[in-house]
């Protein structure tokens, strides 16, 4: 049996290479977005910007300055979808059958279900505007929070949360003016 020795070194430069970080500044080519998420299976999003968004910086890092609207497209047109993959990312739509267990298996954050259970008065007719005014964001529904919340979300943003979580809404544009809309299953 034949071994091969490596140097560490080459190790490191096959595992930075299959990053496939681009080696200088270009501008993206059209797809290179949603392939660049196929490819890299999740990419997450984080909503501290102390440099940029973590998407953007993931995606810009490998494909170059991209438009926004073409990750607003993606997602509209359902190509891509927001979900947890360890945290909240961006996930090619093949890989929705493979959260669907998550979504409605009842391994929700506590929070979420706190949410559903305090403002159950609020499900229907959120869900209702939804469908009949397409998608929208908590800023489209009344309310503010109360200080108890976590984060002190007003109830509508709580219940869009936990939906979302639930599978039942998709998010429909990136934010900062994230709107829900039903998944493609609700």
């Amino acid at each position: 049996m034949a071994t091969t020795t490596v140097s560490l070194a080459a190790i490191r430069r096959l595992a930075v290479s299959t990053q496939a970080y681009a080696a200088r500044f270009r501008r993206a080519q059209a797809g290179e977005v949603e392939e660049t998420i196929r490819r890299l299976g999740a990419v997450q999003l984080d909503s501290i910007t102390a440099v940029d968004r973590a998407h953007r910086l993931t995606l810009s890092s490998r494909i170059g300055a991209y438009r926004e609207t073409e990750l607003q497209d993606l997602l509209v047109s359902g190509r891509v979808f927001e979900y947890w993959a360890h945290e909240a990312c961006l996930l090619p739509i093949e890989l929705w059958p493979h959260c669907r267990r998550t979504m409605e298996g009842g391994a929700h954050s506590r929070y979420h279900e706190q949410a559903m259970l305090r403002h159950r008065d609020l499900v229907e007719p959120m869900l209702d505007r939804i469908r009949s005014e397409g998608p929208l964001g908590s800023r489209d529904f009344e309310g503010a929070g109360d200080g108890t919340e976590m984060w002190n979300w007003k109830p509508a943003k709580a219940v869009l949360e936990a939906l979302w979580d639930r599978g039942v809404l998709a998010v429909a544009a990136a934010s900062p003016s994230s709107a829900a809309t039903t998944s493609p299953n609700a």
